[in-house]
């Protein structure tokens, strides 16, 4: 179908482009408000676009300069946090904290018990109570027997007690005596202290025979014992056997140890003063 074009009337065609209609014929339409404003902005852009502005420095925008300056902050406060994080988990890592220091732990010492009656304690409880306070004090070369007439002997062998032709107390057999003073304190016992030697001859301004060597070193345990458990010295009985009484041949030198000892024997006599 075809479309004959249409002549529009000019004053129409006047009132759509926006220019005023109080125009006479043959003249100039007056242009609408504004447009000179619209022609010199056409007419400086033209200048730039046609290669007028190539000796014009255009300066740029001032967020790109601050937007860099901002970014280089940004990255130098990264770097520095970084850096000290590292460097406080690496003084951390190293640093040697003291080592806490454990408390002393108490030594046990021997069960208490309480007596019904004086000296009333059964031979089995002193024998419980000895054997534990042995094991106790982890010491080698003691042992603990309940005898035929149930008395309780605790032997002490070798030189645990005293050194070769001496009746001084070692060190290490002090604490074992104190604690054996306590249980032959919780009973009214007569208690034995009987010492041995070997077949070894001794001679000396001290000790000129075995005999002697034998009763000095009972005599020491007993004076000892009284002292450390504050016992009634009228309990106590020395005795010296010498070599006279040994448990084993006297052929070797394990031998002559074992029969080196000093016995300590808690009787079911009650002693009475």
């Amino acid at each position: 179908m075809l479309i004959e074009p249409t002549n529009t009337p000019d004053s129409e065609l006047d009132s759509v482009l926006g220019w005023p209609r109080d125009t006479q014929d043959g003249d100039s339409p007056v242009p609408p408000p504004g447009a000179q404003q619209y022609s010199r902005i056409y007419d400086f852009q033209s200048r730039f676009d046609s290669g007028g502005s190539g000796n014009i420095d255009i300066p740029p925008h001032w967020a790109v300069p601050w937007s860099d300056l901002m970014m280089v902050m940004m990255v130098m406060f990264a770097v520095l946090f970084v850096t000290k994080l590292a460097e406080r988990d690496v003084g951390e890592l190293f640093r040697k904290e003291a080592p806490a220091r454990p408390e002393p732990r108490p030594q046990p010492g021997p069960p208490k018990i309480e007596k019904a009656e004086e000296g009333q304690i059964p031979a089995e409880d002193i024998l419980r109570l000895s054997e534990k306070l042995v094991k106790q004090a982890n010491l080698e070369d003691i042992d603990v027997v309940l005898t035929e007439n149930q008395a309780v002997k605790v032997s002490v062998r070798g030189n645990l007690l005293f050194d070769l032709g001496k009746a001084d107390l070692k060190p290490e057999a002090i604490s074992f005596l104190d604690k054996l003073s306590q249980i032959i304190a919780a009973n009214n016992y007569q208690i034995e202290i009987v010492g041995h030697t070997d077949n070894f001859p001794i001679s000396n301004p001290a000790y000129p025979t075995n005999w002697e060597l034998s009763s000095a070193r009972a005599a020491r345990v007993a004076r000892y014992l009284i002292q450390a458990g504050n016992l009634e010295p009228g309990r106590f009985t020395v005795i010296g056997h010498a070599f006279y009484r040994p448990t084993v041949p006297n052929t070797t030198l394990e031998n002559k140890a074992k029969n080196r000892r000093v016995e300590i024997i808690i009787t079911r006599n009650e002693y009475k003063p």
